[in-house]
Protein backbone atom coordinates (compact mmCIF):
# COMPACT_ATOMS: atom_id res chain seq x y z
CA UNK A 1 0.00 0.00 0.00
CA UNK A 2 1.34 3.90 -0.52
CA UNK A 3 2.07 6.36 2.27
CA UNK A 4 0.80 9.70 2.35
CA UNK A 5 4.63 10.47 0.73
CA UNK A 6 3.96 8.53 -2.37
CA UNK A 7 0.42 9.68 -3.05
CA UNK A 8 1.00 13.02 -3.12
CA UNK A 9 4.78 12.12 -4.81
CA UNK A 10 6.56 14.14 -2.68
CA UNK A 11 9.77 12.51 -0.13
CA UNK A 12 9.62 11.72 3.18
CA UNK A 13 11.83 15.51 4.21
CA UNK A 14 9.68 17.47 1.93
CA UNK A 15 8.70 20.87 3.28
CA UNK A 16 5.24 22.29 3.86
CA UNK A 17 5.60 24.30 0.93
CA UNK A 18 6.43 21.40 -1.31
CA UNK A 19 3.66 19.18 0.21
CA UNK A 20 1.12 22.05 -0.40
CA UNK A 21 2.55 22.72 -3.92
CA UNK A 22 1.95 19.09 -4.75
CA UNK A 23 -1.60 18.58 -3.25
CA UNK A 24 -2.60 21.44 -5.24
CA UNK A 25 -1.00 19.87 -8.34
CA UNK A 26 -2.97 16.54 -7.57
CA UNK A 27 -6.20 18.55 -6.75
CA UNK A 28 -6.51 19.59 -10.08
CA UNK A 29 -6.44 16.22 -11.76
CA UNK A 30 -8.74 14.09 -9.40
CA UNK A 31 -11.63 17.32 -7.52
CA UNK A 32 -15.02 15.42 -8.54
CA UNK A 33 -16.11 18.42 -10.43
CA UNK A 34 -13.02 18.46 -13.02
CA UNK A 35 -12.99 14.30 -12.81
CA UNK A 36 -16.23 12.34 -12.06
CA UNK A 37 -13.63 8.98 -11.61
CA UNK A 38 -11.36 10.77 -9.77
CA UNK A 39 -13.37 11.29 -6.06
CA UNK A 40 -11.77 7.86 -4.69
CA UNK A 41 -7.92 9.20 -5.35
CA UNK A 42 -9.07 12.88 -4.50
CA UNK A 43 -10.05 11.32 -0.91
CA UNK A 44 -6.74 9.74 -0.35
CA UNK A 45 -4.70 12.84 -1.84
CA UNK A 46 -7.26 15.08 0.65
CA UNK A 47 -6.20 12.58 3.59
CA UNK A 48 -2.46 12.41 3.19
CA UNK A 49 -2.35 16.60 3.03
CA UNK A 50 -4.72 16.96 6.00
CA UNK A 51 -1.80 14.60 7.97
CA UNK A 52 1.17 15.61 6.50
CA UNK A 53 0.56 19.35 6.15
CA UNK A 54 -0.03 19.34 10.47
CA UNK A 55 3.42 19.15 12.01
CA UNK A 56 2.10 17.41 15.05
CA UNK A 57 -0.28 14.85 12.94
CA UNK A 58 2.94 14.08 10.35
CA UNK A 59 5.69 13.25 13.34
CA UNK A 60 3.28 10.60 14.56
CA UNK A 61 2.55 9.40 11.40
CA UNK A 62 6.91 9.02 10.69
CA UNK A 63 6.57 7.47 13.63
CA UNK A 64 4.48 4.96 12.63
CA UNK A 65 6.42 4.33 9.62
CA UNK A 66 9.56 4.19 11.55
CA UNK A 67 8.88 1.53 13.84
CA UNK A 68 6.35 -0.26 11.41
CA UNK A 69 10.13 -0.76 9.15
CA UNK A 70 11.93 -1.27 12.55
CA UNK A 71 9.24 -4.26 13.70
CA UNK A 72 9.80 -6.25 10.60
CA UNK A 73 13.69 -6.03 10.83
CA UNK A 74 13.73 -7.26 14.06
CA UNK A 75 11.53 -10.57 13.17
CA UNK A 76 14.00 -11.20 10.42
CA UNK A 77 16.36 -11.09 12.90
CA UNK A 78 14.79 -12.95 15.05
CA UNK A 79 13.84 -15.84 12.36
CA UNK A 80 17.67 -16.04 12.22
CA UNK A 81 18.26 -16.34 15.09
CA UNK A 82 15.95 -19.43 15.47
CA UNK A 83 17.45 -20.99 12.66
CA UNK A 84 21.06 -21.62 15.24
CA UNK A 85 21.42 -25.18 15.99
CA UNK A 86 23.63 -28.00 16.71
CA UNK A 87 24.32 -31.33 15.11
CA UNK A 88 24.92 -34.58 17.20
CA UNK A 89 28.34 -34.57 16.77
CA UNK A 90 29.03 -30.77 17.98
CA UNK A 91 26.75 -31.88 21.13
CA UNK A 92 29.15 -34.59 21.92
CA UNK A 93 32.19 -32.58 21.08
CA UNK A 94 30.93 -29.94 23.52
CA UNK A 95 29.90 -32.46 26.69
CA UNK A 96 34.11 -33.64 25.50
CA UNK A 97 35.24 -30.45 26.41
CA UNK A 98 32.74 -30.03 29.41
CA UNK A 99 34.37 -32.80 31.42
CA UNK A 100 37.87 -31.93 30.21
CA UNK A 101 37.91 -28.40 31.86
CA UNK A 102 35.74 -30.22 34.91
CA UNK A 103 39.21 -32.51 34.84
CA UNK A 104 41.53 -30.17 34.59
CA UNK A 105 40.36 -27.47 37.08
CA UNK A 106 40.45 -30.39 39.65
CA UNK A 107 44.04 -31.20 38.85
CA UNK A 108 44.79 -27.67 39.07
CA UNK A 109 42.85 -26.60 42.36
CA UNK A 110 44.75 -30.24 43.60
CA UNK A 111 48.86 -29.20 41.98
CA UNK A 112 48.22 -25.25 42.60
CA UNK A 113 49.77 -24.92 38.61
CA UNK A 114 47.99 -23.65 35.97
CA UNK A 115 47.69 -25.94 32.84
CA UNK A 116 49.29 -24.84 29.50
CA UNK A 117 46.34 -24.88 27.15
CA UNK A 118 46.34 -26.28 23.67
CA UNK A 119 45.87 -25.54 20.47
CA UNK A 120 42.37 -27.02 21.01
CA UNK A 121 41.51 -25.44 23.59
CA UNK A 122 41.79 -22.01 21.95
CA UNK A 123 39.93 -23.06 18.99
CA UNK A 124 36.77 -23.77 20.99
CA UNK A 125 37.06 -20.12 22.88
CA UNK A 126 37.07 -18.81 18.93
CA UNK A 127 34.04 -20.59 17.79
CA UNK A 128 32.38 -19.71 21.21
CA UNK A 129 33.20 -15.75 21.01
CA UNK A 130 30.90 -15.01 18.01
CA UNK A 131 27.97 -17.45 19.67
CA UNK A 132 28.29 -15.04 22.60
CA UNK A 133 28.51 -11.68 20.62
CA UNK A 134 25.84 -13.06 18.44
CA UNK A 135 23.51 -14.06 21.79
CA UNK A 136 24.10 -10.37 23.15
CA UNK A 137 22.83 -8.45 20.25
CA UNK A 138 20.06 -10.18 19.86
CA UNK A 139 19.25 -9.55 23.20
CA UNK A 140 19.67 -6.23 23.26
CA UNK A 141 17.57 -6.13 20.38
CA UNK A 142 14.95 -8.03 21.76
CA UNK A 143 14.97 -5.15 24.94
CA UNK A 144 15.10 -2.01 22.65
CA UNK A 145 12.46 -3.15 20.81
CA UNK A 146 10.07 -3.66 23.72
CA UNK A 147 11.26 -0.07 25.04
CA UNK A 148 10.46 1.27 21.55
CA UNK A 149 7.00 -0.29 22.04
CA UNK A 150 6.59 1.34 25.12
CA UNK A 151 7.40 4.58 23.99
CA UNK A 152 5.12 4.41 21.16
CA UNK A 153 2.34 3.81 23.84
CA UNK A 154 3.26 7.15 25.56
CA UNK A 155 3.85 9.18 23.10
CA UNK A 156 0.89 8.09 20.30
CA UNK A 157 -2.55 8.78 21.86
CA UNK A 158 -5.42 7.56 19.74
CA UNK A 159 -7.54 11.18 19.20
CA UNK A 160 -10.40 11.51 19.88
CA UNK A 161 -13.47 10.73 16.88
CA UNK A 162 -15.26 12.97 15.74
CA UNK A 163 -17.44 14.54 12.52
CA UNK A 164 -15.39 15.08 10.24
CA UNK A 165 -16.38 17.57 7.38
CA UNK A 166 -14.98 16.77 3.87
CA UNK A 167 -14.53 18.73 0.94
CA UNK A 168 -16.40 15.76 -0.89
CA UNK A 169 -19.09 16.69 1.52
CA UNK A 170 -22.34 17.94 0.22
CA UNK A 171 -24.78 18.88 3.30
CA UNK A 172 -27.27 21.13 2.09
CA UNK A 173 -28.15 19.94 -1.71
CA UNK A 174 -31.14 17.24 -0.30
CA UNK A 175 -32.49 20.36 1.63
CA UNK A 176 -32.76 22.93 -0.99
CA UNK A 177 -33.12 20.55 -3.56
CA UNK A 178 -32.75 20.49 -7.73
CA UNK A 179 -28.90 21.65 -7.95
CA UNK A 180 -28.38 23.39 -11.61
CA UNK A 181 -26.00 22.82 -14.03
CA UNK A 182 -26.09 25.20 -17.09
CA UNK A 183 -23.92 23.45 -19.81
CA UNK A 184 -25.30 25.66 -21.63
CA UNK A 185 -23.90 29.19 -20.00
CA UNK A 186 -21.04 26.89 -18.49
CA UNK A 187 -19.53 30.02 -16.10
CA UNK A 188 -16.36 28.71 -14.28
CA UNK A 189 -16.11 30.07 -10.56
CA UNK A 190 -12.79 29.36 -8.22
CA UNK A 191 -13.62 30.18 -4.48
CA UNK A 192 -10.30 30.06 -1.79
CA UNK A 193 -10.66 29.95 1.70
CA UNK A 194 -7.54 31.37 3.72
CA UNK A 195 -10.16 32.80 6.38
CA UNK A 196 -9.09 30.26 9.18
CA UNK A 197 -12.69 28.68 9.73
CA UNK A 198 -14.37 25.86 7.37
CA UNK A 199 -16.79 27.07 5.06
CA UNK A 200 -20.23 25.64 3.69
CA UNK A 201 -21.53 28.00 0.48
CA UNK A 202 -24.85 27.88 -0.97
CA UNK A 203 -24.98 29.70 -4.52
CA UNK A 204 -28.49 31.42 -6.04
CA UNK A 205 -29.36 32.59 -9.04
CA UNK A 206 -30.57 35.92 -10.04
CA UNK A 207 -34.29 34.48 -9.35
CA UNK A 208 -33.14 33.66 -5.92
CA UNK A 209 -33.18 29.79 -7.43
CA UNK A 210 -30.99 27.37 -5.23
CA UNK A 211 -27.84 26.57 -7.63
CA UNK A 212 -25.55 24.48 -5.72
CA UNK A 213 -24.23 23.84 -2.55
CA UNK A 214 -19.94 22.89 -1.47
CA UNK A 215 -17.66 22.92 1.55
CA UNK A 216 -14.43 24.52 1.39
CA UNK A 217 -12.19 23.71 4.73
CA UNK A 218 -9.72 26.42 5.72
CA UNK A 219 -6.71 26.21 3.38
CA UNK A 220 -8.40 25.31 0.09
CA UNK A 221 -10.08 26.11 -2.86
CA UNK A 222 -12.83 25.07 -5.60
CA UNK A 223 -13.35 25.50 -8.76
CA UNK A 224 -17.05 25.27 -9.74
CA UNK A 225 -18.22 24.64 -13.40
CA UNK A 226 -21.45 24.53 -15.42
CA UNK A 227 -22.66 27.53 -13.47
CA UNK A 228 -25.51 29.34 -14.80
CA UNK A 229 -24.79 33.29 -16.84
CA UNK A 230 -25.71 35.31 -13.93
CA UNK A 231 -25.11 34.47 -10.11
CA UNK A 232 -26.53 37.26 -7.63
CA UNK A 233 -25.53 36.07 -3.75
CA UNK A 234 -23.27 33.28 -2.34
CA UNK A 235 -24.59 32.27 1.49
CA UNK A 236 -21.83 31.16 3.71
CA UNK A 237 -22.17 29.57 6.98
CA UNK A 238 -19.01 29.60 8.28
CA UNK A 239 -17.43 27.70 11.57
CA UNK A 240 -15.55 25.46 13.45
CA UNK A 241 -16.01 21.59 14.57
CA UNK A 242 -18.71 20.29 12.39
CA UNK A 243 -21.60 18.14 13.98
CA UNK A 244 -23.63 16.22 11.42
CA UNK A 245 -26.71 15.90 14.17
CA UNK A 246 -26.94 19.80 14.59
CA UNK A 247 -30.63 20.69 14.35
CA UNK A 248 -32.26 24.19 13.55
CA UNK A 249 -34.96 25.35 15.28
CA UNK A 250 -38.16 25.19 12.87
CA UNK A 251 -36.64 23.76 10.18
CA UNK A 252 -36.09 20.06 8.69
CA UNK A 253 -32.15 20.43 7.84
CA UNK A 254 -29.57 18.86 9.75
CA UNK A 255 -26.02 19.58 9.98
CA UNK A 256 -23.87 23.06 11.90
CA UNK A 257 -20.88 23.96 13.59
CA UNK A 258 -20.53 23.73 17.24
CA UNK A 259 -17.65 26.42 17.74
CA UNK A 260 -17.98 29.97 16.44
CA UNK A 261 -20.96 29.42 13.66
CA UNK A 262 -21.61 32.46 11.49
CA UNK A 263 -23.97 33.25 8.73
CA UNK A 264 -23.21 36.00 5.84
CA UNK A 265 -24.17 36.77 2.74
CA UNK A 266 -21.98 37.81 -0.40
CA UNK A 267 -23.58 39.42 -3.77
CA UNK A 268 -21.66 38.06 -7.08
CA UNK A 269 -21.92 41.47 -8.16
CA UNK A 270 -19.14 42.84 -5.90
CA UNK A 271 -16.46 40.02 -7.16
CA UNK A 272 -14.72 40.10 -10.84
CA UNK A 273 -17.23 37.03 -11.55
CA UNK A 274 -14.60 34.91 -11.78
CA UNK A 275 -12.50 34.73 -8.77
CA UNK A 276 -13.30 34.92 -5.14
CA UNK A 277 -11.46 35.21 -2.04
CA UNK A 278 -12.51 34.21 1.67
CA UNK A 279 -9.45 35.46 4.30
CA UNK A 280 -10.33 36.40 7.79
CA UNK A 281 -10.74 40.34 7.04
CA UNK A 282 -13.58 39.90 4.21
CA UNK A 283 -15.40 36.96 6.19
CA UNK A 284 -15.41 39.37 9.08
CA UNK A 285 -16.51 42.70 6.84
CA UNK A 286 -18.99 40.29 5.32
CA UNK A 287 -23.02 41.21 5.63
CA UNK A 288 -24.73 39.09 8.47
CA UNK A 289 -27.96 37.11 8.58
CA UNK A 290 -29.75 34.88 11.00
CA UNK A 291 -30.29 30.94 10.22
CA UNK A 292 -33.69 31.83 9.04
CA UNK A 293 -32.61 33.53 6.16
CA UNK A 294 -29.44 31.23 5.19
CA UNK A 295 -31.84 28.00 5.24
CA UNK A 296 -34.63 30.44 3.16
CA UNK A 297 -35.76 28.64 -0.19
CA UNK A 298 -38.33 29.51 -3.05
Amino acid sequence: MQNHYEILGVSSTASTAEIKAAFRQQAKLYHPDKNPHGKEQFGKILLAYEVLVDSSRRRQYDLKLKHGSDSYSSKKTASKQKEWGFSDEELKRRQYYKEHYKKEYERYTKSGSVPKKTYNEYKYILFAAPLAVGLLMFIINSYEQSAAAEEEKKTISIPEKKDELKMTDDPFTIYFKNPVFDTAANRSLTIKNFSGSDLVIDLFDDRNKFVRSCVIKSGFYVELGQLPAKLIDLKILSGKNWNKQKTHKGLSVIGGFSDHENYSILNSKQTNGLSITIDDSALKNLDKIDEKEFFRRN
